[in-house]
């Protein structure tokens, strides 16, 4: 069985005067975990806190076993959050293109928009994008070969077909060996992950109504995938000439779907 790659204990988070916790789950590898709450409940804090961009008040996170909020260095996460990038007068391939500047090692522009179904969309300025916005914003995150993505609400707003097509880029990428941690609102969406945590007034929810812990509603044991870092291997290298190429599986979404 797959380490945990992610692990949270009795951890508590602070924003002014509110305090999110106490909050103690592992997530394995290769692994989609959905933090379920209403609006205000608290696990974008989490979220935060999880990705190494809060520092908790109380309580551990690691990440491979590092601290993400001193420890960085090293550890491949990529993020999507709510609000988003915005980047009026770019074309999706330009946004992408610029991203890549500032990424180490990244994936190749073409791949990490045929792993959301934009490829078709390339052209595509930012304006004119709707649901895209949010698939281009994980295009963004998938550029760094990331070994953990976190996802907050991701799927918010969007039509059932992007709902979709996201899920299935997420399965797909989770297959093999990345792990994921998302927020939603929507019970229905929390139960396709393999573990479920639920928030509420910033607090776990625990079996039987008492002490501390989240749900966890495991549905799939890890796949046993190839792992991460194989598989972002194997994409670099799916364009690459001769017959020895890796072979990276068909692109999400059809060809000419318009933009959105």
């Amino acid at each position: 069985m797959s380490g945990i790659v992610v692990e949270a204990r009795e951890l508590r988070v602070r924003c002014g005067a509110r305090t999110v916790g106490d909050f103690s789950f592992g997530v394995p590898e290769g692994q989609v975990y959905a933090l379920l709450g209403h609006g205000g409940s608290g696990k974008t804090l989490l979220l935060e806190a999880l990705a190494g961009l809060r520092r908790p008040c109380g309580g551990t996170v690691r990440i491979r076993g590092a601290d993400p909020y001193a420890e960085r260095e090293g550890l491949r996460i990529g993020a999507v959050w709510r609000d988003g990038g915005l980047f009026p007068g770019l074309t999706v391939s330009e946004v992408v293109t610029a991203w890549r500047r500032w990424t180490l090692d990244p994936l190749a522009a073409a791949e990490a928009l045929a792993l959301t179904g934009l490829e078709a969309s390339a052209g595509v300025r930012f304006e004119r994008l709707t649901a895209g916005r949010r698939r281009l914003d994980l295009s963004l995150a998938l550029l760094g070969r990331s070994d953990v993505l976190f996802l907050d609400e991701p799927t918010s707003g969007l039509d059932s077909g992007t709902v979709h097509l996201i899920w299935a880029t997420l399965r797909r990428i989770a297959a093999s060996g990345t792990t994921v941690l998302l927020t939603t609102r929507d019970a229905a969406e929390a139960r396709r992950g393999d573990g479920v945590g639920v928030v509420d007034r910033a607090r776990p929810v625990a079996p039987g109504g008492g002490g501390t812990g989240m749900i966890s509603i495991s549905r799939r044991a890890p796949s046993g995938g190839p792992g991460a870092a194989r598989f972002w291997a194997q994409a670099a290298a799916a364009r690459a000439p001769g017959p020895a190429a890796a072979r990276v599986p068909e692109p999400l979404g059809s060809r000419g779907r318009e933009a959105g």
